[in-house]
C-alpha cells in the first residue's frame, strides 16, 4: 500500500490513452423530450437553480441521467432495481421514463462536463470524471481547459444508491 504523504512519489504528470468502447445498446425508438423530462429540467434548473454539479456554474447547464441512460431504459431489469434503489417513489412507476426522465435519476452538469472531450461524462471513463468533483481548485485536471475547483455550493442528490 502506497504513503499518500510520501513526497517522492511521481510529479504531476499527463496521463493520456486513447480509449476504444465497443457496446450494444438495447433496441428503441428514436428519443424524444417527455414531458416529464421537460418538468424535471425546469425543476432543477428554473426553479431550483441548481448549478453544474462539478463546478457550480450556472451556464450552459444541461441535465444527465445520471443512473439510467434513456437509451438503455429497455434493458434494465426494473426489479433489481427497485431492490437497489429502496429511496426512489417506486409507487409513481409505470414505465421505464417514469425513473429515467425523473429528478431522482438526473443530476445539473455544464456543458464541459456533460459532454466536452477530456471533461464531460459521456466523454470519459466515470471514476476519472469523478476526480473533477474532489479535486482542488488550484489543480488543473486536463489541457483542455475545463473549468477547475470544486463547486462553490455542496452538490446535491444521491451520487450512489443509499
Amino acid at each position: 500500500m502506497s504513503d499518500l504523504t510520501d513526497t517522492s512519489a511521481t510529479g504531476e504528470h499527463e496521463y493520456k490513452e486513447t480509449l476504444t468502447v465497443d457496446v450494444f445498446y438495447p433496441e428503441h425508438v428514436q428519443r424524444t423530450e417527455s414531458a416529464l423530462f421537460r418538468e424535471t429540467k425546469h425543476t432543477l434548473i428554473d426553479k431550483d437553480d441548481k448549478p453544474c454539479m462539478v463546478c457550480g456554474s450556472r451556464e450552459n447547464r444541461e441535465v444527465h441521467h445520471w443512473f439510467v441512460e434513456w437509451a438503455y431504459a429497455n434493458s434494465i431489469d426494473w426489479k433489481k432495481m427497485q431492490a437497489y434503489f429502496t429511496d426512489f417513489d417506486w409507487s409513481s412507476f409505470k414505465e421505464p421514463s417514469d425513473f429515467v426522465d425523473s429528478e431522482y435519476n438526473c443530476r445539473v452538469l455544464c456543458m464541459t462536463h456533460h459532454r466536452a472531450k477530456d471533461a464531460g461524462i459521456h466523454m470519459i471513463p466515470y471514476p476519472i470524471w469523478l476526480e473533477q468533483l474532489h479535486k482542488t481548485r488550484a489543480f488543473v485536471f486536463s489541457p483542455t481547459g475545463a473549468p477547475t475547483g470544486a463547486p462553490t455550493t455542496t452538490p446535491t442528490g444521491n451520487y450512489s444508491p443509499t
